[in-house]
C-alpha cells in the first residue's frame, strides 16, 4: 500500500464496496489535477500492471472515473467524489428490496410453530436443543451486536459442553457483528473452531438473529434474556438469502 494513502481511508472505501486495489487506484487518481495513462498510476501505487487495468475497468464502471483518449492513448480522471454516495444508496436498495421479500414471505398465511423462551436456564436447554437438531455437517448463521456472557471463557459450564457437542456434529458458524465485537472475535476464533467473521458498522442494539436450517431465533439481550423462535422452512429461507447480502455486505 503506498505511503503517501491513509490505511483507515483505503479500509472505509472498502467497506462501501471496493477492492483495496480500486481503493488504491481512485485515491491516486484522485491526487491529480489532470488525466493520466495507465503506466504513471503503476509507478505511484506499485501495483501490477494487470491490477491496474482491471481496478480502472472496475471503476469505471461504478462511475467513479472516466477516461478520454489523448493523443491515441487513453486518460483517466476521477469524478466528482460525491459518486461514492451512489455506492451506499445501491446497498441500501439491495437492503430494502430484500426486506420486502421477506416480509413477503413472513404474511402469507403458512403454517409454523412460534415458541418464546425467556431467561438464562431457558435459554441454555434452547441453545442446546437447536444444537441437538441441527444435522451433522450443518451451518448456523448469526447476525448480532451483541456477544453473550455465555459464549466467553466467564461461562465454561456451558461454553465448554456447547463447543464439544458442535464440534462432534462438524457444525460451522458464521457471524455478522458490531465492529465493536472485533478484538472478542479474534481471541474467540482461536478458541473456536470452524467460525467466521465479518463485521458491519459499530452500533448497539443489544439483540440477534440466528439463523437456522429451517427455523429463526430472534434475541433480546436484555434482562432477562427472551428468545422469539420460528420454525418455518420458508422465513428460514428468507432470513439465509437476507444473511448472505449482509454478509456480502460486511467488512472481513
Amino acid at each position: 500500500m503506498s505511503k503517501n494513502i491513509d490505511k483507515n481511508l483505503i479500509n472505509n472505501l472498502i467497506s462501501l464496496g471496493l477492492t483495496e486495489k480500486e481503493s488504491l487506484v481512485y485515491c491516486d487518481l484522485l491526487k491529480n489535477t489532470t488525466p493520466i495513462g495507465s503506466t504513471k498510476i503503476v509507478r505511484s501505487t506499485g501495483l501490477h500492471g494487470q491490477f491496474v487495468y482491471d481496478a480502472l475497468y472496475a471503476l469505471e464502471e461504478k462511475g467513479l472515473i472516466k477516461h478520454s483518449t489523448i493523443n491515441g492513448r487513453k486518460k483517466f480522471e476521477a469524478t466528482d467524489t460525491s459518486r461514492i454516495t451512489d455506492l451506499i444508496e445501491n446497498k441500501r436498495i439491495i437492503a430494502e428490496k430484500t426486506i420486502i421479500k421477506l416480509n413477503e414471505i413472513a404474511t402469507r398465511p403458512i403454517g409454523q410453530e412460534f415458541d418464546v423462551f425467556q431467561g438464562e436456564n431457558a435459554y441454555i436447554q434452547h441453545q442446546f436443543d437447536a444444537l441437538e437438531k441441527i444435522p451433522d455437517g450443518g451451518e448456523i448463521l448469526i447476525i448480532s451486536t451483541d456477544w453473550g456472557d455465555l459464549f466467553t471463557e466467564k461461562r465454561y459450564d456451558f461454553l465448554g459442553k456447547y463447543e464439544k457437542l458442535r464440534i462432534k456434529k462438524n457444525i460451522s458458524i458464521r457471524f455478522i457483528l458490531n465492529e465493536g465485537l472485533r478484538e472478542v472475535s479474534r481471541k474467540a476464533k482461536i478458541r473456536r473452531p470452524q467460525t467466521e467473521f465479518r463485521f458491519l458498522p459499530d452500533h448497539q442494539s443489544y439483540s440477534g438473529i440466528c439463523v437456522f436450517e429451517d427455523s429463526v431465533d430472534f434475541y433480546l439481550m436484555g434482562e432477562p434474556i427472551i428468545v422469539f423462535s420460528f420454525k418455518n422452512k420458508k422465513i428460514a429461507d428468507g432470513y439465509h438469502n437476507f444473511f448472505t447480502v449482509l454478509w456480502h455486505m460486511a467488512q472481513k
